[in-house]
């Protein structure tokens, strides 16, 4: 039965008001929420010029695909501000500038002594790292407070249980490994040389090595216990891996980093989602398959580690944040070495008159024997420390030791790491106030021309005590004791023919938060680095510009590394 007129009108009225008083609440709401986003921005502008530090835009990407290579380098637009900023006296005139990003002050930082004093004392993270959290869970990259602090402490004495020395070998046998099988491509090749793609292979090699010093088992021996092919499980984590190594960075700069829910629904964050699945596959295994002696073995038996639910991967079951630090400490190992020692190799590529000498620096018995060379005829040497093992420390070889920390400067393992303060930071009559999100550019950093000569230039000889050339400290600076042969500092003696690294340099960070994993890492490029350089010569691929750089993770050739390789010739005594 239709309603009366009057009646009809009186519904038609109140359906009217009743859109007009909700088009009111949102455009109420909307209006509200916009007065505090102006109040909340300006407010932490306030903070940065607190700060005396000029202040940029922010433009957060709209993030739909995966971006792998800009047409400009991220790290030389950063370092462009610094040096404008430095050389225009824009705000204090230091190598800093700031950005509201979101409603958080952020000071960006390219000098090396304010760096020192913001991450000397600070260890919590920026919320900018809960991008990392979907991939790395609340292993000791993402965890904060006494959790982070229990979880470190397990990872530390694990490594310091087992030892370097299960890393040396491990590093001795899959570098071997990897250079029987490049000999072998240049033998089926016919030719006398070849071109190839580092990156890759370096890759393969340092996940071969971390997984095997991570479990006390090699991926070999892993596989074939779960009758997978090696070469398989590898191609998936690596293209897994490298997927993740561009995405998550990328969603930290981007619209979503203030929805997990909208990201999920995006195709860049469903893809997230499906490498995630992958690399935990590799974690599993590892899990698995760890023996009771290795660093894996041993957090299974640790605490902190197993606080949390259950996880399920495939048929397997874990704690989460056991699985969460297996996949960090996959990850971290096999991403940081093979990106530094492509970088190495391609600066040795251009720099032929460097990369014989290195060749001829190890023909020495001393480090023939320290690092597992296949050279019959060398020099002899009395070792200089009958304490330590000569690997595990950077005094052995000289010429070796200055070109890897010659790549790590110009190419540190991380672009970026950032804090959230929690105290004001003084250094140098600037003053940061607490609240503010630090983000230290280490590549940056360590192109700090008050504390380095000729930042952009490859010099391994800077490190060395016969240079003049400062290495990074200053007078007014204090200088880094000589870390070498432990998981901690060592006695403060300088190494031999070594100067002090300074506190320009930096590239595993600094502080409380320094990467847990740096000399694990030192050992690994040694022994690496010492194999290939021994075994081959490399040339610069034609036609290919191998130098532009890939911003991650990690900062690695966006080319993957292409050179030619030939076999060495051979150095007579």
């Amino acid at each position: 039965m239709p309603l009366p007129l009057d009646v009809t009108a009186r519904v038609a009225v109140a359906r009217a008001v009743s859109d007009v008083d909700a088009r009111a609440v949102v455009a109420f709401a909307l209006a509200f929420a916009l007065v505090v986003a102006l109040v909340v921005v300006a407010r932490a502008r306030r903070v940065l010029a607190r700060a005396n530090v000029a202040a940029v835009r922010w433009r957060p990407k709209f993030l739909w695909r995966l971006y792998q290579r800009s047409a400009r380098s991220l790290l030389r637009r950063v370092e462009d501000r610094f040096s404008r900023t430095a050389r225009d006296g824009g705000g204090s005139g230091r190598r800093a500038f700031g950005a509201v990003v979101g409603a958080c002050p952020f000071v960006h930082v390219g000098e090396a002594k304010l760096a020192r004093d913001v991450l000397r004392g600070t260890t919590v993270k920026s919320p900018l790292y809960h991008a990392f959290e979907a991939f790395s869970g609340t292993g000791i990259f993402t965890a904060e407070g006494e959790d982070w602090e229990g979880k470190r402490g397990e990872v530390l004495r694990a490594f310091h249980a087992v030892g370097l020395q299960a890393l040396r070998d491990r590093a001795v046998e899959e570098s071997a490994r990897i250079v029987r099988g490049m000999k072998l491509e240049l033998e089926r090749g016919g030719t006398r040389e070849m071109e190839t793609l580092a990156l890759p292979t370096l890759q393969r090699l340092a996940l071969r090595v971390t997984f095997g010093y991570l479990t006390g088992n090699s991926l070999a021996e892993a596989c074939a216990e779960v009758g997978r092919a090696q070469a398989d499980v590898e191609s998936e984590y690596l293209a897994a891996a490298t997927t993740l190594r561009h995405l998550i960075p990328a969603r930290a700069r981007s619209i979503w980093i203030f929805s997990d829910f909208l990201y999920g629904l995006t195709p860049v964050g469903r893809l997230e989602a499906k490498n995630i699945r992958t690399t935990r596959m590799l974690s599993s295994l590892a899990l698995r398959t760890a023996k009771k002696d290795s660093p894996l073995g041993m957090l299974r038996g640790g605490e902190m580690h197993l606080r949390e639910r259950a996880v399920r991967v495939g048929d397997d079951e874990f704690p989460k944040g056991l699985l969460d630090e297996t996949t960090t400490l996959l990850f971290a190992g096999h991403d940081t070495q093979s990106a530094t020692l492509s970088w190495g190799l391609l600066r040795l590529v251009d720099n032929e008159k460097i990369q014989n000498e290195l060749r001829v620096s190890l023909f020495d018995d001393v480090i023939v024997e320290a690092l597992g060379l296949p050279s019959k005829r060398r020099k002899k040497r009395a070792s200089s420390d009958g304490k330590k093992a000569a690997w595990a420390t950077s005094a052995f070889a000289p010429m070796l030791e200055s070109v890897i920390r010659e790549t790590l400067r110009l190419h540190p393992v991380a672009p970026l790491v950032v804090r959230m303060l929690s105290a004001d930071v003084s250094s140098a009559e600037m003053t940061i106030p607490k609240g503010c999100a630090v983000g230290v550019w280490l590549s940056s950093v360590h192109r700090d021309d008050a504390v380095w000569d000729r930042p952009e230039e490859f010099d391994p000889k800077r490190w060395t005590a016969t240079s003049h050339a400062r290495t990074g400290s200053t007078g007014s600076f204090t200088e880094d004791s000589e870390e070498d042969s432990s998981l901690g500092p060592a006695s403060g003696k300088p190494a031999s023919g070594l100067k002090h690294k300074g506190v320009g340099y930096m590239p595993f960070a600094y502080g409380p938060r320094s990467c847990v994993g740096q000399h694990l890492a030192q050992v690994t490029m040694r022994v690496a680095l010492a194999h290939l350089i021994e075994a081959f010569e490399f040339a610069p691929s034609a036609d290919v510009d191998a130098s532009t750089p890939s911003v991650g993770f990690t900062v690695t050739p966006s080319t993957g590394a292409p050179l030619r390789i030939r076999l060495a010739t051979k150095i007579d005594p």
